[in-house]
């Protein structure tokens, strides 16, 4: 009988298939961030949440880097950085919740995250310091 077009609605397949992409720019986290949430379609176990664990991890990263540079003075410059990607942390556990996946785990694992790369960020200071300064 042939295709009857269900593979031809090239937007609707993007709009279906929409996979969040691993970035440390807090602007493109918050675009990401609406886009999963107006455009996801089908909410499985597995294709909204991966999206938000990259935004996530981007985040994260931001916010480490940022913790790396936030040595004696710098400090003052970096919080208003850090702030923007808690922003978006929230930003994204709201678009997490509207999904119906457990608030409990994504603040868990954002809050053990947090201080670990806080204490990390220090030991490479610290190696920074004593090694390359």
């Amino acid at each position: 009988m042939g295709n009857w077009g269900d593979n031809l609605d090239y937007e609707a397949m993007s709009i279906k298939d929409h996979e969040g992409r691993f970035t440390i720019n807090f602007k493109k986290i918050y675009m990401d961030v609406d886009e999963i949430s107006q455009r996801t379609l089908e909410v499985t176990d597995k294709h909204p949440k991966d999206s938000l664990l990259k935004l996530w991890a981007g985040a994260m990263t931001g916010i480490f880097i940022f913790f790396i540079f936030s040595y004696q003075i710098l400090f003052l410059v970096t919080i208003p950085f850090i702030v923007f990607y808690f922003i978006a942390i929230f930003r994204i556990a709201a678009c997490w919740i509207s999904f119906k996946y457990s608030a409990t785990q994504f603040w868990l694992m954002t809050i053990l995250s947090v201080p670990a790369l806080f204490a990390v960020s220090r030991v490479v200071q610290f190696f920074i310091d004593k090694f390359l300064l």
